[in-house]
């Protein structure tokens, strides 16, 4: 078959959604002869998945240990849908000329999704599948992932808002006794932040240890909690770090006083509500480098919600030229766009965000079962969150 083209087009252009929301777009097919076909179908499906290997110790019958290894996996699905947009069951034959087809198509979300996630052991994530129907030959596919962002808006949870004071002391030990302490901590105005915002982070070490900090590291971590339950029920832990910012050194008998920021990227909302099997949390660690053989570093931590909606009473974003691109502000009441924010039936006064691409993308898109033949599945998809602009001043 003479197939030049073939793909799935999303109206929205950030091909991300809200759950509810419905998803509109056209299969387009090109062809550079008349052909015939059965069927256009469409498979849409949500979905989530944990996977990694691990390690088990067997007794042999000689009394010998062996390594075994286990893959354990758990699934969820949130939905799966399935239905034409050209054609039917029936298998009646469709001519269709040469020259380029749309097909359009819309499907409504379920409710209570949960936010799009890749990673190396775990994802959830959201496709639509195109398959094109032929007589008597095999079929063609295409595929696409697109985002859904369920909100995690700061204003409603609890505790973002509040200001944030950590402390911490350590003493060291030397031959006879312990030295006076280094004392650490830091302020922060509120504990809850959006994507492309500042974390404005006030330092302040005293240093009465004789023991120098080479460097004062602050860090910003994303802990993800993976569960499987097949063949057996266990947990995974994984902390990476999102962003990271040092300063140093301080001396043995020094204090000093900073302030550093660190921006928060293109990353998913904390808690992942609505998924049973990843838990996602964020913290600021704090960790004191010194010197010193037997020394040990002074670490600590506070809990950072990273939300999609930014709280109303610390900082207000601005528009930015990504978002009103894509979302333009009206100039007249009655004027309409093709498109509108998915925050905007959530505060209609918030600058909308731009969608940008997250720092954690997918290898692949294809499933176990599916060909390599597949088009789209070798695309190395990356969940788009927002992102938000706010004034240099702010940040």
């Amino acid at each position: 078959m003479g197939l030049t083209e073939f793909k799935i087009h999303f109206d929205n252009p950030y091909a991300t959604y809200c759950p509810d929301q419905t998803v509109t777009g056209n299969v387009i097919l090109t062809i550079d002869s008349t052909k015939k076909i059965k069927a256009i179908q469409l498979r849409v499906k949500g979905e989530a998945d944990t996977y990694w290997s691990t390690d088990r110790q067997e007794l042999n019958n000689d009394g010998r240990y062996r390594t075994e290894t286990d893959v354990v996996t758990a699934h969820e699905e949130y939905f799966k849908a399935q239905f034409y947009i050209l054609g039917s069951s029936s298998g009646e034959q469709i001519e269709l000329p040469s020259g380029t087809h749309s097909f359009p198509f819309n499907y409504v979300l379920p409710p209570n999704l949960p936010s799009s996630f890749e990673s190396d052991f775990g994802r959830i994530r959201y496709t639509m599948k195109a398959i094109l129907d032929r007589p008597w030959k095999f079929d063609h596919e295409t595929k696409v992932a697109f985002t859904v962002i369920s909100h995690l808006d700061l204003n409603q949870q609890p505790n973002a808002s509040e200001p944030v004071l950590l402390e911490k002391n350590k003493t060291f030990c030397c031959l006879c006794c312990g030295t006076p302490p280094l004392s650490v901590n830091i302020s922060l105005p509120v504990r809850g932040y959006v994507p492309g915002q500042m974390i404005p982070i006030k330092v302040n070490v005293e240093n009465q240890s004789g023991v120098t900090v080479e460097t004062l590291k602050l860090v910003l971590e994303k802990i993800v909690t993976y569960t499987a339950t097949t063949p057996h029920s266990e947990k995974k832990v994984v902390e990476n770090t999102v962003a990271e910012v040092s300063k140093g050194p301080v001396g043995g008998n020094e204090t000093t006083s900073y302030e550093q920021t660190v921006k928060v990227p293109s990353i998913p909302p904390s808690n992942l509500n609505n998924c049973g099997i990843i838990d996602l949390e964020y913290k600021l660690k704090i960790e004191a480098v010194v010197t010193g053989l037997y020394y040990r570093n002074l670490r600590d931590s506070t809990p950072i919600y990273i939300g999609t909606i930014p709280l109303s009473t610390y900082q207000i974003p601005q528009p930015s030229e990504k978002a009103k691109d894509i979302y333009p502000l009206p100039t007249a009441p009655e004027e309409s766009h093709n498109y509108s924010s998915p925050t905007s039936n959530l505060y209609p006064n918030l600058a909308p965000p731009s969608y940008e691409e997250s720092i954690y993308r997918a290898r692949s898109l294809r499933d176990r079962e599916e060909s390599d033949y597949v088009i789209g599945t070798g695309h190395n998809f990356a969940p788009r969150y927002p992102v938000y602009n706010f004034k240099p001043s702010q940040l």
